[in-house]
């Protein structure tokens, strides 16, 4: 199954980054559902973990500069929207296996997590921006 299908099936209404209008909804699908993922397995923890908790954080809020870049990037390259697809997908993965995950693996997961959030804020970023 590819990475969009994938992503459709596993993220209610996921949108797309080729639809404009849908950038700013698909980037908060993603981190709300990674961030609930987290958020319920520190819950069924009781884990108190600072990298967790930076996580969860940053999946509340939007990098303002890469909705920026986004508004005006263009989404055209099929290589490029392909990887923050596979970025998606890698986020959802890692956010599905915070359910039976235990204390040391969460927070191992939260950093696999930022990283991967990093990553797919830098391939938003890589855009071709057109004013």
């Amino acid at each position: 199954m590819d990475d969009l299908s994938f992503l459709r099936q596993r993220v209610t209404s996921y949108a797309d980054y080729r639809d404009r209008d849908s950038r700013h909804l698909v980037d908060k699908q993603v981190r709300a559902f990674v961030g609930e993922a987290l958020s319920l397995a520190r819950q069924r923890l009781g884990v108190d973990s600072e990298p967790l908790d930076q996580v969860i954080f940053k999946c509340g809020f939007t990098d303002q500069h890469a909705m920026r870049v986004s508004d005006h990037g263009s989404f055209t390259s099929d290589a490029m929207v392909d990887r923050i697809h596979a970025l998606d997908r890698a986020l959802v993965e890692a956010a599905d296996r915070a359910a039976g995950a235990d204390e040391s693996a969460l927070t191992a997961l939260a950093t696999e997590i930022d990283g991967l959030l990093d990553e797919r804020i830098h391939a938003i970023e890589s855009a071709p921006v057109k004013y």
